[in-house]
């Protein structure tokens, strides 16, 4: 599944200016930044294949002090992976990746705002 995940990333490194991360420590403070993690999986077999689901979270925090600039990046990111062919990896053909959730929240702090989508990955191993 590391092959799913780093497509992902090359394709949101690519197409974003924000820092991607997987881990961000505690004290980061360099805002915006994009934060990519973990796929969750499920498979999506068939009777004749063998095909996977995977959701994949994406969040967003900044520090701006309305939600103008967490949603401009969600928008970059939804226009980065919702319905967007992704090359098929050493192992997996990616038949499609599509956006099934977005929201802004504001963190605990009352300062950072966490914008978070989720999109889901629909995959097949390659023969």
């Amino acid at each position: 599944m590391n092959e799913i995940y780093a497509a992902i990333y090359s394709k949101l490194d690519a197409d974003l200016t924000q820092p991607i991360l997987d881990h961000a420590p505690e004290n980061y403070d360099t805002f915006p930044y994009v934060k990519l993690h973990p796929l969750e999986l499920d498979e999506n077999d068939t009777d004749t294949e063998t095909g996977f689901n995977a959701t994949v979270q994406v969040s967003v925090y900044s520090r701006y002090r309305g939600s103008k600039e967490a949603a401009d990046i969600q928008q970059s990111i939804y226009n980065s992976l919702h319905r967007v062919t992704l090359a098929d990896t050493a192992s997996y053909g990616i038949s499609t990746i599509q956006q099934n959730y977005a929201n802004i929240l504001t963190d605990s702090d009352g300062l950072t705002r966490v914008g978070v989508q989720r999109f889901t990955v629909i995959f097949e191993p390659l023969p």
